[in-house]
């Protein structure tokens, strides 16, 4: 065989087999770089599926848990009556005077559903009769705008109303409700009161449910049995007959403040719900979770939803100084990758996802700027700044 040699006569060793074993070195090399970008593009795909699961999670959180607050003043101008006045001298000559009286106003703050209490025009149910009318004033009922804000039925443990604001909005429910009742009952606002004050709202509720137990307090309230005949043997059974008469027709009066008061035991149950809860996950935020699983990735395992932020009306503080985030819910979701190579990569690829959604209402100090007495549902004025982007603040 033939000796190769270099200019210097130095001699080479022989090169047979180099050109295979670079070839194998290259399509070694070849096939697993496509297998990285096979891999690179599932786990792209399946991070790009994560994320529209993620964004659908959070605005359904952040549209299927909204509910709009307000808090409004409802104004009953009375208008006025025509009262007269009859003065007589000694020899019996009689002068009527008659003139026209102002019956005043009655407000009452009220806070509750948005959709309840001005779309549905629950707040008329606070309204309270008027005068006869005098001279064409036969007065109106209004409302007024004190405040609005957004809360979720889905709440993180940093949002929500505390206890004792919760008790105190129960508290001006429950005096405002009985206040309402005893209005227009006006003969017998004290008894209605008496009867009334120490009650919660659902006992108010299945009292105006009920005749038989409402007749039972009106008597109570004067001192007389339920069952007349037994306040005969003391002689007070016609009183008692004539008072009882009377409870029938305030009852008929009061009942028609049923639906007011349920109104309003659904306005505290739907707070008290929305308060905050020690575990959030996609099991109790149902519409997020129902959302989330429906986009999940096909190529990946154990995916769920690890973190729940909602960004709620915070009662310690007004309308302008709320986080920079309100209103909002923000899902971080996590998910493991499969791969289909797994001598050449980790077998399960892990990556966290973050999405947020925003909810917008309109801005009640627009509302109001050109005057704060309403009489329909609010349907005019800016919308509330959309809120920052609220992901990775928190994680």
């Amino acid at each position: 065989m033939q000796q190769r040699y270099t200019r210097g006569k130095t001699r080479l060793k022989n090169e047979d087999g180099t050109v295979l074993v670079i070839a194998v070195f290259l399509v070694m090399l070849f096939a697993i770089l496509f297998a990285g970008m096979v891999q690179l593009g599932i786990y792209l795909l399946a991070r790009d599926q994560l994320q529209t699961a993620t964004d659908a999670a959070a605005l359904a959180g952040a549209s299927s848990g909204a509910e709009r607050y307000v808090t409004i003043k409802v104004v009953t101008d009375k208008g006025s009556r025509r009262v007269c006045h009859t003065d007589c001298d000694t020899s019996g000559n009689c002068n009527t005077d008659c003139g026209c009286t102002n019956c005043g106003q009655a407000e009452y703050t009220v806070s509750g559903s948005e959709k309840m209490l001005l779309d549905e025009e629950g707040w008329k149910d606070y309204c309270v009769p008027t005068c006869s009318g005098c001279g064409g004033d036969k007065g109106e009922c209004w409302y007024e705008l004190e405040d609005r804000n957004m809360t979720y039925e889905i709440q993180s443990m940093q949002a929500g109303m505390s206890d004792n604001t919760l008790a105190k909005v129960e508290a001006d429910l429950i005096a405002t409700t009985v206040s309402v009742i005893a209005e227009t009952a006006t003969n017998y606002a004290d008894v209605i009161h008496n009867m009334l004050d120490d009650l919660s709202l659902t006992q108010i509720y299945n009292l105006l449910k009920s005749e038989d137990k409402f007749l039972r307090a009106w008597q109570s309230a004067e001192g007389y049995s339920p069952y007349c005949q037994y306040e005969c043997p003391s002689g007070n059974c016609d009183e008692c007959f004539r008072w009882s008469t009377i409870g029938k027709e305030v009852f008929d009066i009061a009942k028609t403040h049923k639906d007011m008061v349920n109104d309003s035991i659904k306005a505290i149950s739907s707070m008290r719900n929305s308060q905050g809860v020690p575990e959030i996950d996609k099991k109790y935020t149902e519409a997020a979770g129902k959302f989330f699983e429906a986009n999940l990735p096909k190529n990946a395992s154990d995916a769920g939803i690890q973190k729940i932020t909602v960004y709620s009306y915070n009662p310690k503080y007004n309308s302008q100084n709320q986080s920079p985030y309100y209103p909002s819910v923000v899902v971080y979701a996590t998910a493991k990758i499969k791969t289909l190579f797994p001598s050449l990569f980790p077998n399960d690829l892990q990556t966290t996802v973050c999405a947020s959604g925003a909810t917008s209402f309109r801005d009640s100090a627009d509302q109001t700027k050109n005057g704060n007495k309403f009489y329909d549902a609010l349907t005019g004025g800016k919308w509330y700044k959309v809120p920052e982007d609220g992901c990775w603040v928190d994680w």
